[in-house]
């Protein structure tokens, strides 16, 4: 696929992706695999590197989340995952667009100013691929194309699909949509019935138009500049890296393939990626505010038993770790950096302009904006405990986490939510200390022979409190649930050996492989937490699903075709 249909179907499924797919999950088992069987499922909203059905990781609000493992999928689930947020673009390239299709600015009936949205498309689209002179680019593999889905003439001007609210739905967009869903579908495009798969593609994407209503309408919810611009930026640079492209060269294949500038292209981009960011937010509120107890698990996993896919090769580890503190000098020169600091706070300073200059953490440079803090939703009690205890408006004291010094400001507190900004000061530990930790741990792994020797050793010594009083158990874990430096440290290793020291933030650690298996199914005993983990998604996507059904009600909906 060239350049030109990649962008635009990366512009329109950007802020169009399916959300909302149907008002009750399915039966387990009954994934929709024909056209037939189109209102049984959609395509979830993801980024092509991490599964649709995975919920957001939580992570301190002091750095950014890792990357989480993919959540278990049952079949048949709806389509509300609550996504990570990541580039919006990549799952539209694969995705084919007819030849010679125009697309400009809406009807003049619609009174929205589409100068920065549609229009840019215009010349560009008119060209066949085939006629173009321009640098080679290729995005990723397109499925094969499937019979035209057109809601009009061949080079008609585009129209409106649909109203809703102050959004408007454009038959360019439904019908690029229509064409994510049937190839997502993998059915046979001879089979279906187009104006069936227009008409739920339809609902789906007034379904998401109400959601992107609503989470505008949310004074609570806020996407801001930088967060677009960082998107946007990472987007771009995928875009030039996998079409093998410098500045100058993307600049020449936008003007070419795509009759567009590279600013106008941005615009465009940054419309969709704010789309995305305010529904992903509305998305991700319902996941943190959803919880489950061990009898809503149960009853999720006598449901969906069967349903649930294996894991594929997983490994029975022990864990035993030891911490990678930093020294009394290093600490102490971190935190005379966070008293001064304090002390122009309180003699006046502002605090964005003090955090741009001082805080080492990732939203620093942006003024140290950490957005809306969900109770629960950190593991980091202390960083916590501050947050929801601060009165608004007044900087706090400096406080330590295992990250560095903090001092917090809390800008507005709404139940369960706080919304605040933060310095922070780090303080990390030398490479002699580090060194000296890996010396220990390898003199270990030459002491240490039997699996009860080890569980002792890690009774006695590991600073990893969540397996210690397990002797280091961890039970089973898939490849996927390993970060990339414990899963190529145990790869190579044979039932009863241990790893090489692997160092993970605050921590060095070992692992001794007890067993491995080539694949293996989901047990309530081994896998509470996966397991709790996508009760509690798919408990929140019902909520959410219902919601979206009693909004439809209050929203202005015009559908025109």
């Amino acid at each position: 696929m060239g350049l030109r249909n990649m962008i635009r179907l990366a512009i329109v499924t950007a802020a169009a992706v399916a959300v909302v797919a149907s008002a009750e999950p399915a039966q387990a088992g009954t994934a929709a695999s024909t056209p037939a069987d189109s209102a049984a499922s959609a395509p979830v909203a993801a980024s092509p590197a991490e599964p649709a059905v995975s919920a957001p990781a939580v992570a301190s609000p002091a750095e950014p989340a890792a990357a989480s493992a993919p959540a278990v999928s049952t079949p048949a689930e709806p389509a509300v995952s609550a996504p990570a947020a990541a580039s919006p673009a990549e799952p539209a390239a694969s995705i084919p667009q007819p030849d010679g299709e125009k697309a400009v600015a809406a009807d003049s009936e619609s009174g929205t100013d589409t100068d920065t949205d549609i229009e840019s498309d215009a010349d560009g689209l008119a060209q066949s691929e085939d006629d173009i002179d321009s640098p080679e680019v290729a995005g990723p593999s397109a499925p094969p194309p499937v019979e035209m889905i057109r809601l009009g003439r061949p080079g008609r001007l585009d129209g409106i699909a649909a109203v809703v609210g102050s959004e408007i739905i454009l038959h360019s967009e439904l019908e690029a949509y229509a064409y994510m869903r049937l190839a997502a579908m993998g059915g046979d495009p001879g089979a279906v019935d187009v104006r069936e798969l227009l008409r739920i593609s339809l609902e789906e994407l007034i379904d998401n138009k109400v959601l992107l209503v609503r989470a505008v309408e949310d004074s609570a919810i806020t996407v801001r500049a930088d967060e677009i611009e960082s998107m946007l930026n990472n987007h771009i640079t995928n875009i030039m890296r996998q079409n093998n492209l410098n500045m100058d060269r993307f600049e020449e294949a936008l003007r070419v393939q795509q009759g567009t500038t590279l600013a106008r292209f941005k615009s465009e981009m940054r419309r969709a990626i704010r789309e995305q960011l305010y529904k992903q937010k509305l998305q991700q509120r319902y996941y943190f505010s959803t919880n489950v107890n061990r009898r809503d698990v149960e009853r999720f996993f006598a449901e969906y038993r069967d349903s649930l896919p294996e894991l594929g090769e997983s490994f029975e580890l022990h864990k035993l770790s030891l911490r990678l503190a930093s020294s009394d000098s290093v600490r102490q020169a971190a935190f005379d950096r966070i008293r001064a600091i304090k002390r122009q706070l309180d003699a006046g300073g502002n605090f964005a302009e003090l955090a741009a200059q001082h805080s080492e953490s990732p939203e620093g440079p942006s003024g140290g904006s950490l957005g809306y803090l969900e109770k629960g939703s950190t593991t980091e009690i202390v960083f916590e405990e501050h947050a929801f205890s601060l009165p608004v408006g007044r900087a706090g004291e400096p406080f330590e986490t295992r990250l560095g010094f903090h001092i917090l400001l809390v800008e507005e507190k709404r139940d369960r939510r706080v919304k605040l900004s933060q310095i922070l000061v780090r303080h990390a530990p030398t490479e002699q200390q580090r060194e000296a930790l890996v010396a220990r741990l390898d003199s270990l792994r030459q002491s240490v022979r039997t699996t009860e020797e080890f569980e002792a050793a890690a009774k006695a010594m590991s600073a990893d409190a969540a397996t210690r009083t397990r002797g280091g158990a961890m039970g089973w874990l898939s490849l996927f649930e390993m970060t990339p430096p414990v899963r190529n440290a145990v790869m190579s290793l044979e039932p009863g050996q241990i790893s090489a020291p692997v160092t993970e933030e605050n921590m060095i650690s070992v692992y001794k492989l007890t067993n491995r298996v080539d694949n293996r199914k989901l047990t309530m005993e081994n896998d509470y937490p996966a397991i709790a983990e996508k009760a509690r998604d798919i408990a929140a996507q019902k909520q959410l699903l219902e919601s979206v059904k009693r909004w439809r009600e209050r929203v202005f909906i015009d559908i025109r075709i």
